[in-house]
């Protein structure tokens, strides 16, 4: 079985006193409990990929900072529920695809060894280029997705394969980026994520340090994390056989102490993903046994959030008329700033978890409001601090569709006609707009008018 999750991870968040927009990549997918072909885990590098959605669009979301927002519009009528018909065009806005050149050193076509995974953040936007036959990464950064600069490559030393990156964050000592082995393990129940494998840092995207795992965490291995104004935030990695969760802090991303949980606040606890917002800190995930007979059977587990003021002292928060399904996990997704949704996430099946009906919003992480509709979209979201981005297919083309809550859509009109990338394999959000690289390594800037 292959593990999924709602978030792919490959995201750079940064907020508060941070200047400029970021981008966070969401993919909502399916969970146990339904029938369904399930995926295997793979061997190598997986293509990197960003989900391109026909227009109807089903809905879904993503994050954080307030930032003058060149898609800003008020956002009329898409229901809930995903109709047949094409969704409302966004009045008055136009968008324009400008083409880049692509350093040839950076090229990863569909037919190449080599795949980008693109990051925006506060200073313009990273690409991680991957070797999928070796498993060696390089750095690359660019203020205005123009001009690149080669960077060094990431010390991959005693890692059988590499390790992929799947996200990078970034607090108030610069990025953190994560790398795992891509797939997942199997502990005799099932499939669960990886854990870390590599973790770095940097305070320019183009110079990497790697952390020492053992001495930073004890041992305890690393699921998932997380950075904004306040620090850095880690997460175990859960499983059937993982003793209990395990949480760290870090004011540089480098040395990390260990939280002392409480007993009763993280009984029968499973964490799976970790946020820093504004005013505090975020743990989402589930409650219950993850000891399963796998193949479509499995427990039921009840989603839960934790909430933190200081990523020391937690408690749970309250979510409304939540309910255990199989395999049922909550996952925290950012629309814009003071802008949260939580909703079902899932995994080993590609169809919708049974729990996915489950969503809920908030606008501090602490209180949260049953959200009255599900949050179902396969796609990969992005936002630009305000809304959350999507793209959507439009006469042969990409364009973007726009959301103020996640949950409904519009797009807006391509001018031209077939000018633009017709597909992509990733997408960024930074301070100059939409970058997206396509799949026969074109590279494009998305303008609105």
């Amino acid at each position: 079985m292959g593990y999924r999750r709602t978030d792919d991870r490959r995201r750079l968040v940064f907020r508060g006193s941070l200047a400029g927009v970021a981008g966070m990549l969401l993919t909502v997918v399916a969970i146990a409990g339904c029938t369904g072909t399930t995926t295997s885990p793979t061997a190598t590098l997986p293509t990197a990929g960003l989900a391109v959605v026909p227009t109807p669009l089903p809905p879904a979301t993503l994050q954080d900072t307030a930032e003058p927002n060149p898609f800003a519009t008020d956002i009329g009528a898409p229901t809930d529920t995903p109709a047949p018909s094409p969704l409302p065009t966004v009045s008055g806005r136009v968008l324009s695809w400008l083409t880049l050149q692509m350093p040839a050193d950076l090229a990863a076509g569909i037919d190449s060894n080599f795949q980008n995974s693109l990051f925006g953040w506060s200073r313009g936007y990273l690409a991680i280029h991957g070797d999928l036959t070796s498993g060696s990464a390089v750095s690359w950064a660019s203020s205005d997705g123009r001009a690149w600069q080669e960077g060094q490559a990431l010390d991959m030393a005693g890692l059988t394969g590499g390790a992929q990156v799947e996200q990078v964050v970034e607090g108030p000592a610069g990025l953190l980026a994560l790398g795992r082995v891509p797939g997942c393990a199997d502990d005799g129940t099932g499939c669960m994520p990886t854990p870390a494998t590599a973790i770095w840092t940097s305070t320019d995207g183009l110079h990497w340090s790697r952390v020492d795992l053992k001495n930073a965490f004890g041992g305890g291995a690393v699921g998932d994390v997380a950075a904004g104004p306040k620090g850095y935030l880690a997460v175990s990695v859960s499983s059937a056989t993982t003793a209990s969760p395990a949480v760290w802090l870090s004011s540089d991303g480098r040395a990390w102490r260990a939280v002392s949980l409480s007993t009763s606040t993280f009984q029968g606890a499973n964490l799976a993903q970790a946020e820093v917002v504004g005013d505090g800190f975020l743990i989402a995930g589930r409650t219950g046994s993850l000891v399963g007979s796998g193949g479509g059977s499995f427990p039921s587990t009840m989603p839960a959030i934790w909430w933190s003021a200081d990523g020391s002292d937690w408690s749970r928060a309250s979510l409304p008329n939540v309910a255990a399904f199989p395999e049922a996990e909550a996952a925290i997704a950012e629309v814009g700033a003071g802008k949260l949704v939580a909703h079902v996430g899932s995994w080993d099946c590609g169809c919708p978890p049974e729990g996915a009906t489950q969503a809920w919003t908030s606008s501090d992480g602490r209180a949260w409001k049953a959200a009255g509709g599900s949050f179902p979209s396969p796609a990969v979201v992005l936002t630009d601090g305000t809304q959350a981005l999507q793209l959507v297919e439009a006469d042969g083309v990409l364009s973007v569709a726009v959301s103020s809550d996640g949950f409904k859509w519009a797009q807006i009109a391509v001018s031209g006609s077939g000018s633009g990338p017709a597909d992509s394999n990733d997408a960024a959000y930074g301070p100059v707009g939409l970058l997206v690289e396509g799949s026969d390594s074109s590279l494009w800037l998305a303008t609105i008018s």
